[in-house]
């Protein structure tokens, strides 16, 4: 089978994002072949890339994602004239969703459309940029409508979905694979002694660990003022946010340099010692597609606080292997300072993470079920011509 990708995931040309790279490796291997279109800067133009023998990478290089579509589609056709694929895929309802719509007319290639996050009717998203948003609120819904099926992260999304008319069949509920194996592998004290000295911690004091890159809907401020609360009450404690917040001056000038450690921009390879390190891992996001930190440190046997989402709660169960807080620095610094007060309870609901990380999150068992879902839109479109 051949599928054609449509993204914007700048990663797979360079300066990967997590395992990225590694997945789509994947992906290509169990699909046959993999020819992604990807959004390159043309400041920083570059040619065609091969990543395996299976997974080619065709660079539209343009000035901005909005020039996107209109190269995207000549270069996809052209790949497609080549060697006809079997499905096109799009990493998102809007500007790719749009070409993927656009390769489907023309050509009468099935198309799957994904969504990441999580877009329709959320007022959160909308606010963040209000004209924009609502223009691409009207599109995604015009696209998804159109598309043979759709892949989303979450049961909430779905209901979403089903709510603008769309078949159950067309709708998969799928997470983004994520390795399991290497998070929950024991991590060698002397690594974890080394990572202690680099952020000058010592055993004496309770951590409480952040991953990602601090966008909006993070809601990094949130979690700095819940922790100020976790602070006040256990003055030992440590905030380490891994992450690059070079662009994000405002929440840099708020950081308390005495409690809260900058540990930079992590490489996925290197996470597993930041996870093992921490006492409790918390999240702060308004919304989320999918907190896939959240599944790293499950898996790793970290204790987590994770705000509410659908995002979240598709992953956390409160009180089982988890637990989940409403979005105010109260509930959340509580739920964060009740983990670190009691070690006993906090140590069960990390086992209990962990084996329901495993189980439910199986690295190769979520790789099949991606490729599992191309084949699925192949076979549907086939079923109604």
């Amino acid at each position: 089978m051949h599928v054609l990708m449509i993204s914007l995931d700048t990663s797979l040309l360079g300066n990967p994002h997590g395992n990225t790279v590694q997945r789509h490796v994947e992906y290509a291997r169990r699909a046959g072949d993999v020819s992604v279109v990807v959004y390159n800067p043309s400041s920083q133009a570059k040619p065609v890339t091969r990543l395996s023998e299976h997974l080619a990478v065709y660079p539209a290089n343009v000035p901005a994602p909005l020039l996107f579509p209109a190269p995207a589609f000549r270069i996809a056709a052209r790949v497609h004239r080549e060697r006809p694929a079997d499905v096109v895929t799009t990493q998102d309802p809007f500007s790719t969703g749009l070409v993927g719509l656009a390769l489907k007319w023309r050509f009468g290639i099935p198309l799957d459309v994904q969504n990441h996050s999580s877009f329709f009717n959320n007022r959160d998203w909308i606010r963040e940029r209000p004209l924009r948003n609502r223009v691409f609120h009207v599109l995604g819904r015009f696209v998804v409508r159109r598309a043979d099926t759709n892949r989303v992260l979450t049961e909430g999304e779905k209901r979403h979905y089903r709510a603008m008319g769309i078949p159950d069949e067309r709708v998969t509920v799928l997470p983004t694979p994520t390795h399991v194996d290497i998070f929950a592998a024991p991590v060698p004290q002397a690594a974890l002694d080394a990572l202690r000295a680099r952020l000058d911690l010592s055993p004496e004091n309770p951590v409480v660990l952040w991953v990602g890159l601090p966008v909006g809907f993070k809601h990094v401020e949130l979690l700095l003022d819940a922790f100020a609360r976790v602070h006040d009450a256990l003055p030992a404690a440590r905030l380490v946010l891994a992450g690059d917040f070079s662009g994000r001056p405002d929440l840099a000038a708020r950081i308390d340099r005495d409690a809260v450690r900058l540990a930079g921009r992590v490489a996925h390879e290197d996470l597993p010692p930041l996870y093992a390190l921490a006492d409790v891992y918390a999240h702060s996001s308004r919304y989320e597609g999918f907190g896939k930190v959240l599944v790293e440190a499950l898996a790793a046997g970290t204790p987590v606080v994770a705000t509410r989402s659908d995002g979240a709660e598709a992953i956390v169960r409160h009180g089982e292997n988890g637990l989940l807080a409403d979005h105010t620095p109260e509930s959340l610094g509580d739920a964060i300072l009740g983990l670190l007060r009691d070690p006993a309870r906090a140590r069960a609901l990390g086992a209990a993470g962990q084996a329901d990380a495993l189980a439910r999150f199986d690295y190769e068992r979520q790789l099949d079920a991606v490729i599992a879902t191309f084949r699925r839109t192949r076979d549907l479109a086939r079923a109604r011509r």
